[in-house]
């Protein structure tokens, strides 16, 4: 991980945890959605590395 991106994660997690304490039904909502996208990405992630075989 770069030095940026590590940053970025730091900064990501201190608003999130912010947004926790003083909105914890906003913070529960988004982490419901940052729960689906992440499993959605690694769905087709996973079918990028075992695609399929194609019938002809």
């Amino acid at each position: 991980m770069t030095v940026q991106k590590a940053e970025d994660v730091k900064d990501t997690a201190l608003k999130l945890d912010e947004i926790r304490t003083q909105h914890p039904e906003d913070y529960f909502y988004l982490k419901g959605w940052i729960h689906c996208l992440l499993q959605k990405a690694e769905l087709a992630d996973n079918r990028q590395r075992n695609p399929t075989k194609q019938l002809v």
